[in-house]
């Protein structure tokens, strides 16, 4: 259901939310007209061999029975897929967060940078010595953080949303204020995420973009996905060095380099579109690097829209420090390239149960207010979206292999090899029953990284394929087994946090502390 060109656009509209890449400003979509489609002479179905092959059946499975020209075609069908580490292999927004320092693409004055990194942080004089990132307390390493950032400014400045030019890079790397600086804010987003809650740490992040324009964004986030997205995976190690004097001392954080969509993904959203069924993308990072990451990874003609983590701009459309849950929209995909700006508001942060909600008021209405036909997940900030809506036919769970029993992807794919190997469940068998089916997804981390045929994981720099690294997961699966348990009965006894003893394990149990239950949105 993309949109198409109606009228003119304000100047306002032009210069704060439209998204401009290398071939061209976007085009404006009115929002009441639809795509038309027409029947297609040959069904359009998955024929990669990287699939996993229960995967690729469900699919297609799921595409011939509830598609355009299937046996029961759905009502105005959407899937809705998370984006990192679902729809490409690692996280878009953490590789845009390391080319950001690594070429010090920023826009905040020396004397305003400190108050941007305290922004919606609590208990900022805590020491968070324990977490292991580095000693002391959050406004530490702030201020460590801040007089980095003072004297590369004196050296290298100022510093625009474009970054360091090229021919400098060298020269700024090796500098020992750069080592500093660029350690100690990645550990820091860490250290955050840790220390405080996701809830904390993903719109926090997006406020390294404070003082830039969502064009801005977009073209630092086409640029990063450039640089990353044709080497072979390897981890980096950044530390700050000795010699610089300071409070949470030395610190050393490793990263993860190399940044992919499979082919796998091209062939889905390519596949699903031909079906009918209307591709979105509901993502935990920001509006500016979803959408660069759509562009850059070939995706953009296969995708209806998106909503993501929205900013806060002041009014000449520059992002401030604050996370906007108001007012704050997710994009069309134009028809050809760019993207419109949305007109209904997420009013929720796109993590977690905020997912839910950003779905039901900002896409749904769309579709007759009903949810989405598929689901494509990773981790526990996608559980919710892809347990709780009665309307999920299928639900496609990529395997990191390393997901814990205390994490939404670990249970997901617990529960998609107990319907495949206890329940016996195909798509007609899972839906017959009222489930939706869930299936697990393989992937290889190594080299360009890919998807593989199995619902195991390749880790990163092992040839050995795992489908779970812990043995928790392999526990719960068994008690699971043991109990015939339902696919409801499974999801809503153990997403909720339970202690060790109190669970019948020996172990952490679950990742939520409330949840609306197994199907309870329509």
């Amino acid at each position: 259901m993309k949109h198409l060109k109606n009228g003119l656009l304000s100047l306002l509209l032009i210069a704060c939310l439209l998204l401009t890449c290398a071939c061209g400003r976007p085009k404006a979509l009115a929002e009441d007209q639809i795509k038309p489609t027409e029947p297609d002479a040959q069904p359009v179905v998955l024929t990669r061999e990287d699939w996993a092959t229960d995967v690729k059946a469900a699919l297609n499975d799921l595409m011939a029975t509830y598609g355009k020209n299937g046996t029961a075609p759905a009502d105005k069908p959407y899937a809705v897929f998370d984006f990192d580490n679902t729809s490409s292999i690692f996280d878009v927004e953490e590789q845009l967060s390391v080319y950001q320092l690594s070429v010090m693409a920023f826009a905040v004055e020396p004397a305003d940078l400190q108050g941007v990194l305290l922004s919606g942080l609590t208990n900022v004089d805590e020491d968070l010595t324990e977490y292991g990132y580095g000693k002391g307390s959050l406004r530490d390493w702030i201020d460590d953080i801040g007089a980095a950032y003072d004297s590369l400014w004196t050296a290298y400045g100022p510093f625009t949303a474009k970054g360091v030019p090229t021919n400098r890079l060298d020269d700024l790397h090796k500098a020992a204020a750069w080592q500093e600086f660029a350690a100690k804010m990645r550990a820091l987003y860490s250290l955050v995420y840790d220390a405080q809650s996701s809830n904390v740490a993903y719109p926090w992040v997006t406020y390294w973009f404070t003082g830039m324009t969502e064009e801005e964004i977009y073209d630092l986030a086409c640029a990063a996905y450039a640089e990353y997205k044709d080497v072979d995976t390897s981890t980096v190690t950044w530390t700050s060095p000795a010699s610089i004097e300071s409070k949470t001392g030395v610190v050393q954080y490793e990263w993860t380099s190399g940044i992919q969509v499979s082919e796998n993904i091209r062939e889905l959203w390519r596949a699903l579109e031909a079906n009918g069924i209307d591709v979105w993308v509901c993502s935990a990072s920001c509006t500016g690097a979803i959408c660069a990451a759509i562009d850059t990874f070939g995706l953009h003609e296969f995708c209806t829209g998106m909503v993501a983590m929205t900013n806060k701009m002041d009014e000449s459309g520059k992002y401030i420090a604050e996370c906007d849950t108001e007012t704050g929209c997710g994009f069309y995909a134009n028809e050809g390239e760019g993207w419109t700006r949305m007109t209904r508001p997420t009013k929720a942060q796109t993590q977690g149960v905020g997912k839910v909600t950003a779905i039901a008021n900002a896409i749904s209405p769309e579709y007759g207010g009903h949810g989405p036909l598929a689901g494509f997940m990773d981790s526990t900030g996608d559980f919710n979206f892809c347990t709780e809506f009665e309307t999920l036919k299928l639900v496609v769970c990529f395997n990191r292999a390393n997901r814990k029993v205390t994490d939404g992807g670990g249970l997901a794919a617990e529960v998609a090899m107990y319907q495949k190997d206890t329940l016996g469940y195909d798509l007609k068998k899972a839906n017959a029953a009222g489930d939706t089916l869930y299936v697990l997804q393989g992937r290889d981390e190594n080299g360009k990284r890919t998807l593989r045929n199995s619902n195991k994981t390749l880790l990163l720099g092992s040839s050995e394929e795992t489908l779970f690294k812990n043995a928790d997961n392999e526990a719960q699966l068994q008690k699971m087994i043991d109990d015939g348990m339902t696919t409801k009965d499974i999801l809503n006894t153990w997403s909720i946090k339970q202690p060790a003893g109190e669970n019948g394990f020996g172990f952490n149990t679950g990742f939520l502390t409330e949840y609306a239950g197994y199907h309870s949105h329509p």
